[in-house]
């Protein structure tokens, strides 16, 4: 042992048809060379035929500076300390994140903990006041199931199945565009636990999915996609634990992708994939399933107790001037079966028959389309008057009322006008000059129209639509915008420069409503008359206790046990109460997840729906008559607003109509 820390001194590589045998972890002799560039690097050995032990330290090279003799049992201790210390940066920035980086540690840990058979593993973290937690241990056993108890406790354990290798059906593999395949065995073999899909046994999140590789931790991306969406199938609102170690050939896998060894190259990956899939949906279909409803994409709604069925028949739509060219940008998708109301439906000319049934909806008769289409046509005109009278404002402030080009526009004036003489001056001007100044004039004109909306007021076309509105409007513009007026008592029409806009009354002031009950809401709490103890993991046990003013905000109280062992220590003493949701350890372990993640946002899904409900019911509802001043004010609170795009339940809050300069252009 003279040298084991310079770069390749332990390479297991001696020629090149090493890498398709080698079963170790590591085979570069890479990983103490890197470790003592990046920190102190001590190591104390001693083998079962030498008397005493050595201590050995190393630098930054790899090189020995000083070796000692020193007392200890058969074995080896590797230590670090400094961790980055010869890079300022990432020291810093390791010390800032330190919580998240060490949850991300455990997670790591725990997926060698699993796989490891007959090995045993005890992670302590020294506290500030000198006391040693334990993060992590395990017993040595030989059985997966005994290591899952060991990291996780015995309930996770009960809610686990074994999932057999079955080869993958004829109609499977035809899926996975696997033509031909032999009868003969298959190339692998599979060691795989997940969750029961009953709902309940899974997670509210995916923090517990371990893949392995010939024992290898790595993440598999295209099979962590199939598993995930072959149990969303059956269970659409947990995420499965999942314990998967896939056994075959090395000749067959590549890991050599990135440095960290997680992503690999598999030989056979089809055929692989029909084989989970075809194992995952045999071990299914002997349970129960659970599936998600779709909602109907709806833009008009008001309470439920008005809820009808409306048939919208009519033949004989007049269609004004204004609507023509509007028509001719906006173009309505006739060919969906599902029809969305909105003001395009409204605009255009619609079909001979047209149904749409809503149970939250109200009653419409014949006439409120020509109504409708009446609104529209007045709300654009007015617009298109603002933006003429606007270009004229700043076209030349010095001049008379009378030079103003009105076209069309009634004037009411309190003051007579008959004594306001217009200006006059004569130019020298040939036809030609005057014919070459239009042309120059149009070509700049339209050059100048820069169209920063193109997405239409299609469902399939929302998230294009939201990434246009993030990029070109800022929470100032929601206070330049001028509101032209209410459309269908559902939508507010308004102007911001040469572009309308059309927002949903009802959605904005809900997501505005939604985010103030975030931040002011004191959530009540229910005391249990006995502590529920949670048998959280190691790590996920240090995060909580170090967090607790989070959960406590939330309505969450614990009991924490200081001399109780590891995974034993926080017992659940309060819960946040509403009269229509039940809050549980699952939304406990949500939140921890959250945390590792970010630290920014951390409010339980349930609690989510809970603000969404609340927000609605308080909101304006579709059908309510708004003045102008109220207009105004959800507007400006739009302004306000973390995210104003979308309502808590994913509606979208505003879209963009027309560029008036544009239909001006095509007059």
């Amino acid at each position: 042992m003279l040298w084991p820390a310079l770069k390749h001194y332990t390479s297991k590589i001696r020629e090149f048809d090493d890498l398709q045998s080698l079963g170790t972890l590591g085979f570069r002799g890479e990983a103490l060379s890197s470790l003592c560039a990046l920190s102190d690097l001590v190591v104390i050995t001693r083998h079962e035929l030498s008397e005493c032990g050595t201590k050995i330290i190393y630098d930054r090279n790899g090189k020995i500076v000083e070796q000692t003799p020193l007392a200890r049992g058969k074995g080896t201790t590797v230590t670090l300390t400094k961790l980055f210390s010869t890079l300022p940066v990432r020291r810093k920035e390791l010390m800032k994140n330190l919580k998240k980086e060490f949850n991300k540690m455990c997670q790591m840990l725990y997926a060698y903990c699993l796989v490891s058979k007959s090995v045993k593993f005890t992670c302590t973290n020294t506290l500030s006041s000198g006391s040693k937690n334990t993060v992590v241990a395990t017993d040595g056993k030989d059985t997966i199931r005994d290591n899952i108890i060991n990291v996780f406790g015995s309930k996770q354990i009960s809610s686990l199945i074994d999932v057999t290798l079955v080869p993958p059906t004829e109609e499977i593999l035809t899926e996975f565009g696997i033509k031909q395949f032999l009868d003969e065995p298959l190339p692998f073999d599979l060691e795989f636990l997940i969750s029961s899909v009953i709902h309940g046994s899974g997670r509210s999140a995916n923090d517990r999915q371990f893949y392995y590789i010939n024992s290898r931790p790595c993440e598999p991306s295209k099979i962590m996609k199939l598993v995930n969406e072959v149990y969303k199938s059956y269970n659409s609102h947990q995420y499965p634990f999942v314990y998967l170690n896939i056994s075959t050939k090395s000749i067959f896998v590549d890991v050599n992708i990135t440095p960290d060894k997680r992503q690999v190259f598999l030989e056979n990956e089809k055929l692989l994939l029909a084989a989970i899939k075809s194992s995952l949906l045999a071990v299914c279909k002997q349970f129960p399933s659970t599936y998600k409803l779709q909602n109907l994409n709806l833009s008009v709604f008001t309470p439920a107790d008005k809820g009808v069925k409306r048939s919208l028949t009519d033949s004989s739509i007049k269609q004004g001037s204004i609507t023509e060219r509007f028509k001719k940008r906006s173009k309505t998708d006739e060919s969906s079966e599902k029809s969305k109301v909105s003001i395009k439906d409204f605009a255009a000319k619609p079909k001979d028959k047209e149904s749409v049934s809503n149970g939250i909806g109200f009653k419409v008769d014949k006439n409120i389309l020509d109504e409708s289409q009446e609104k529209l046509d007045e709300l654009i005109e007015i617009a298109c008057k603002l933006t003429k009278e606007e270009k004229n404002d700043d076209g030349d402030q010095s001049s008379n009322a009378s030079d103003c080009i009105v076209d069309n526009i009634v004037v009411s004036l309190d003051q007579p006008v008959n004594g306001i003489q217009r200006r006059s001056k004569a130019f020298n001007i040939t036809l030609d000059e005057i014919k070459k100044c239009k042309e120059i004039a149009d070509h700049t004109s339209k050059e100048s129209i820069k169209v920063k909306f193109r997405s239409e007021i299609k469902s399939e076309q929302n998230k294009s639509a939201e990434e246009e509105l993030q990029k070109q409007i800022s929470k100032s513009d929601f206070r330049d915008m001028v509101v032209i007026g209410q459309f269908n008592k559902g939508f507010i029409i308004t102007k911001l420069n040469d572009d309308l806009f059309i927002i949903d009354q009802h959605a904005t002031d809900e997501k505005y409503n939604y985010e103030q009950l975030q931040l002011n809401t004191v959530i009540d709490s229910q005391i249990l008359v006995n502590p529920k103890p949670l048998e959280l993991t190691a790590g996920n046990e240090c995060l909580l206790i170090e967090n607790l003013h989070v959960f406590k905000k939330h309505g969450f109280s614990f009991k924490i046990d200081e001399d109780a062992p590891c995974t034993k220590k926080v017992s659940l003493s309060a819960i946040p109460i509403s009269r229509s949701f039940v809050f549980s350890k699952e939304d406990i372990i949500e939140m921890l997840y959250m945390l590792q993640v970010s630290s920014q946002s951390c409010v339980p899904s349930k609690l989510k729906k809970m603000f969404a409900s609340r927000a609605c019911r308080k909101s304006v509802m579709i059908g309510t008559d708004l003045s102008k001043t109220d207009m105004k004010k959800l507007i400006d609170h739009m302004g306000e607003i973390d995210q104003p795009w979308n309502c808590p339940h994913g509606r979208p809050t505003m879209r963009h109509l027309i560029n008036l300069r544009l239909l001006d252009r095509n007059k």
